[in-house]
C-alpha cells in the first residue's frame, strides 16, 4: 500500500498551482489535467496526462516506463487511497518550443480507502514535459520523499 501511495507521490511533480506560466503552457497545462483527474480518481484521464514512452520513479517504486505500467500504479494507487488534498510550491520552471521542465516540493493528503487516520505525504519534484499533438504530456516524473528529520545536536 505504501508503494502505491508513494508512486502517485511522483505524478504530484507534475501539480504546479503556482506556475509562472499560463495554464494552457508547459508543465502547468499537464499539471492542470493531472489535478483535475487525480482528484476525481480517473485513472485513464491521469494516464493521458503521459507520453507513452514516459518514465515514472518514486520513492519505493519500481520504474514505470510507459502508459501500461504508469497505469498500473495509479490502478494499485487508487485502490488504495482517494486524494483529499494536494498543493504543490513550485520553485523553478522552464519552457522551451516545445519542452518544459518543472521543480518544487508537494503535499499530499489522502484517505486510505481501508479505513484509518488521513496520510499527509511531502517531498519534491522534477518533471519533463513536451508538447504532443497540441497537449502537454508528462516524459519523466521524478519525485522523493522529503528526508526525516534529523535529531537536534546534543
Amino acid at each position: 500500500m505504501l508503494q502505491s501511495c508513494r508512486f502517485a507521490m511522483g505524478g504530484v511533480l507534475f501539480m504546479s498551482a503556482n506556475s509562472v506560466f499560463a495554464a494552457g503552457s508547459g508543465v502547468s497545462a499537464a499539471d492542470a489535467a493531472w489535478i483535475k483527474a487525480m482528484k476525481a480518481g480517473d485513472v485513464a484521464a491521469v494516464t493521458g496526462c503521459y507520453a507513452s514512452d514516459a518514465l515514472v520513479w518514486v520513492t519505493g517504486a519500481t520504474l514505470a516506463k510507459g502508459t501500461k505500467e504508469i497505469r498500473a500504479g495509479y490502478e494499485g494507487y487508487f485502490a488504495a487511497y482517494t486524494v483529499k488534498d494536494a498543493v504543490v510550491t513550485e520553485m523553478g520552471s522552464e519552457t522551451v518550443g516545445n519542452k518544459s521542465v518543472g521543480w518544487g516540493s508537494y503535499n499530499l493528503t489522502l484517505l486510505p480507502k481501508a479505513g484509518g487516520a488521513a496520510v499527509n505525504e511531502t517531498g519534491r519534484y522534477t518533471e519533463v514535459a513536451k508538447r504532443v499533438g497540441g497537449k502537454w504530456v508528462y516524459t519523466v516524473d521524478h519525485a522523493s520523499d522529503d528526508p526525516a528529520p534529523s535529531a537536534p545536536a546534543k
